[in-house]
């Protein structure tokens, strides 16, 4: 496994954080369309499996930042 720096981990994790915050925005936007009746089931469940991947990468790269603080 590579090696990072602090500073690619604080970058990586900013991108992955306003990435997450799209995605759950656009799953709201989905569920909202999928309740007016247009079928947008395979885009929701898309974007839930996106939403749970982006979790947890947050969460892997906050324990690599704590072990480097």
């Amino acid at each position: 496994m590579e090696d990072y720096t602090l500073k690619e981990y604080q970058a990586a994790k900013k991108s992955l954080a306003s990435t997450l915050h799209k995605v759950e925005q656009a799953l709201v936007s989905l569920e909202e369309k999928h309740a007016q009746g247009q079928n947008r089931q395979s885009q929701i469940t898309l974007s839930k499996e996106r939403v749970k991947a982006l979790k947890l990468s947050l969460v892997l790269i906050e324990r690599e930042l704590n072990k480097l603080a």
